[in-house]
C-alpha cells in the first residue's frame, strides 16, 4: 500500500502514520518519497531506493515557491527578491558568505515574507526559531534586516562546522546541527530534509547561472 499526500499539515500526516503503524517502534518500516512536485509519497514497503525511512516526528510540509518558470507567482517572487538586493548583498559581504545562498533560503523558507510564521514558531524571512534568534541577538525577528542577519550569521556558523560544506550546512539549517552529527554529519533520512536541501541548491545554481548570462535575478 502507498499513498500520496501533498502539502498536509504534520498532524495529518501523523494520523496517515498512525494507520500504517501500530506502535511508535514500527517507525522503522514506513518509507516515504518526496516527488518533484513536493508530493510526499509514504509506504509500509520501500518501492525504490528513492523511498526513505520515514520518521513523522520531524516531518511538516516544504514550501516550494517558484523560481525561474513562468507564470505570474514567479514574477512576482522575482520582484520580491530584487526588493531585498541591496539588504542581502550588504548582510552577504558583512558575514562573508554568498548572497545567492541567502536569496535561496529565504526563497524556500518565507518566499521573502518578513511576516511569515511557520507552525514550529519559526519567524521572518529565514525563519529563525526563538532560540536561534536568541543565539544570533536578533530581538525583531520580524525586521527583515534584523532577520536576515540573524539568519545569514547562523548559516557561516553551520558552514564553518561542517567544513564549507553547503549540503550539510542547509540539512543543519532545516533539522538541527546536532540532528545532522547525530547521523555521522551526512543528510538525514528525512524526506522534508532531502527536498529541503535539494531545493535550495536549485534555486542558488539558478541564481548564480542567470548572474552569469546577465539575466534578471
Amino acid at each position: 500500500m502507498a499513498l500520496s499526500i501533498a502539502a498536509l499539515s504534520a498532524r495529518c500526516v501523523g494520523i496517515v502514520v498512525a494507520c500504517l503503524t501500530v506502535s511508535e517502534n514500527c517507525y522503522a518500516e514506513i518509507f516515504a518519497h518526496v516527488d518533484s512536485k513536493g508530493k510526499l509519497h509514504i509506504s509500509n514497503q520501500q518501492i525504490d531506493p528513492s523511498y526513505k525511512p520515514f520518521d513523522p516526528l520531524h516531518y511538516k510540509p516544504v514550501k516550494k515557491p517558484g523560481f525561474g518558470a513562468t507564470g505570474k507567482a514567479d514574477i512576482a517572487l522575482s520582484d520580491k527578491a530584487h526588493r531585498y538586493t541591496n539588504l542581502i548583498n550588504d548582510v552577504a559581504n558583512e558575514v562573508g558568505i554568498n548572497a545567492h545562498l541567502i536569496h535561496a533560503v529565504i526563497q524556500v523558507e518565507s518566499a521573502y515574507n518578513p511576516m511569515a510564521i511557520s507552525s514550529k514558531g519559526a519567524q521572518g524571512m529565514m525563519q529563525l526559531i526563538p532560540a536561534t534568534a536568541a543565539r544570533f541577538g536578533v530581538d525583531k525577528v520580524h525586521d527583515p534586516e534584523s532577520n536576515i542577519r540573524g539568519g545569514a550569521h547562523y548559516l557561516k556558523k553551520l558552514l564553518e562546522l561542517f567544513n564549507q560544506d553547503i549540503r550539510l550546512a542547509l540539512a543543519a539549517y532545516n533539522a538541527g546541527e546536532g540532528t545532522v552529527q547525530k547521523y555521522n554529519n551526512k543528510i538525514p533520512p528525512y524526506p522534508e530534509t532531502q527536498a529541503y536541501v535539494d531545493r535550495v541548491l536549485s534555486i542558488f545554481e539558478q541564481r548564480k547561472n542567470r548572474e552569469k548570462n546577465g539575466s534578471r535575478i
